[in-house]
């Protein structure tokens, strides 16, 4: 009796999840992030959550404009910090430690649509002279920092879900409604955690 090769594709393609693995920490994620399946993410969404490599360029390619980075704080702190409470244990940093907080939009050149919103939590003093130059300079990404010359970072995923902020900063809130695919990881430098990242996307970004 000849096999049924439909059947078993169509099974195959309804189990496959793109982000298993990717993940580490996805039972700590903070209680309000909502869990979420890839199949209830648009194909942009999933590819954003999943990719590896360069958001800003990824979302231009996609969008086929420029995409400007806009920080709109920076500062220097010591953790702990308000808004990432756990940032030191996933830094393996004690409090006190100096660190560098800092928010940028990525937004849409020509469109100034909101394509991601990105909150991080810096060691400054584990990086490169050049990286740390790198970070008082606008327009540059992180993930476009991660790539300079002689830099070797690894990326592990820690959470993901559907995120709801109430409150935002007045440049976000201007730009979006709070409804957000939200991923947090960690970057390395040698044998050290240097940066935690949260992206946040709109959630009806492809719409």
């Amino acid at each position: 009796m000849p096999h049924d090769q439909s059947t078993g594709t169509s099974a195959a393609a309804e189990t496959f999840d793109p982000a298993a693995g990717l993940f580490l920490a996805q039972d700590q994620r903070p209680s309000h992030i909502e869990p979420v399946q890839p199949e209830q993410l648009s194909p942009l969404l999933r590819s954003l959550l999943v990719i590896d490599g360069t958001v800003t360029t990824f979302l231009s390619a996609w969008a086929l404009e420029p995409v400007a980075v806009k920080p709109f704080r920076q500062r220097a702190t010591a953790l702990p910090v308000a808004g990432s409470p756990l940032a030191g244990s996933w830094l393996d940093a004690g409090t006190g430690t100096a660190v560098l907080e800092r928010a940028v939009l990525l937004v849409g050149a020509r469109s100034q649509r909101l394509f991601a919103y990105a909150e991080s939590v810096i060691c400054p003093e584990r990086l490169p002279p050049a990286v740390r130059s790198g970070l008082v300079s606008e327009g540059l990404s992180l993930g476009q920092l991660l790539r300079m010359p002689g830099f070797e970072s690894r990326r592990e995923g820690l959470w993901y879900g559907r995120e709801h902020l109430a409150e935002l900063p007045p440049a976000v809130a201007a730009l979006t409604d709070g409804d957000f695919l939200t991923r947090t990881y960690r970057v390395s430098a040698g044998s050290r955690p240097s940066m935690l990242i949260t992206e946040r996307f709109p959630w009806h970004l492809a719409l």
